[in-house]
């Protein structure tokens, strides 16, 4: 059911955008959006090993780029069960971290993705940003989940958290 639904999402999602989106090369878009009436774009890529996060400009610098192995990037994957498909991914810096999530409700009959980046210090929210409506353009984490059991991870879904395999 999961890729059936996400299927369908890549065809809509995919269909308004005609390269890899905020990735660098021949990196795996995971996830894309505009914040801020379009003054800002944020995106996570996949680069073999390594999960990127650049939020910023659309053009020039970014404002903030990670470049982070896999296996320190936390996932949180859909629980496969529910009305609403959602998952999270996470990168930290210097006590800082970005959670960058997005949700479908799957029931809807024309349903648009939303998505958003929470900024926290430790565990207390500092920010959060919505993405523009509309704007979503790329929304699969599965990449970052098939690369996570790659780098010998496992998720648990009785602890909900990752694990040595």
């Amino acid at each position: 059911m999961r890729g059936m639904i996400l299927s369908v999402m890549a065809l809509g999602l995919m269909a308004g955008s005609s390269e890899a989106e905020g990735c660098f090369g021949a990196g795996t878009p995971l996830f894309h959006c505009t914040l801020q009436e379009g003054a800002k774009t944020l995106d996570a890529c996949l680069q073999g090993d390594v999960a990127t996060y650049r939020f910023g400009p659309a053009t020039g610098a970014a404002d903030l780029l990670l470049a982070q192995p896999v296996g320190q990037v936390d996932m949180r994957p859909w629980s496969g069960v529910g009305r609403w498909l959602s998952e999270a991914a996470v990168f930290t810096n210097d006590g800082y971290a970005y959670r960058v999530s997005y949700a479908v409700d799957r029931l809807s009959d024309t349903p648009e993705v939303t998505g958003t980046v929470q900024v926290l210090r430790g565990d207390a929210p500092l920010a959060e940003l919505p993405c523009d409506p509309g704007s979503v353009t790329v929304a699969d984490l599965y990449p970052l989940y098939e690369a996570k059991e790659a780098a010998g991870q496992c998720w648990s879904r009785e602890a909900q958290d990752w694990t040595g395999c």
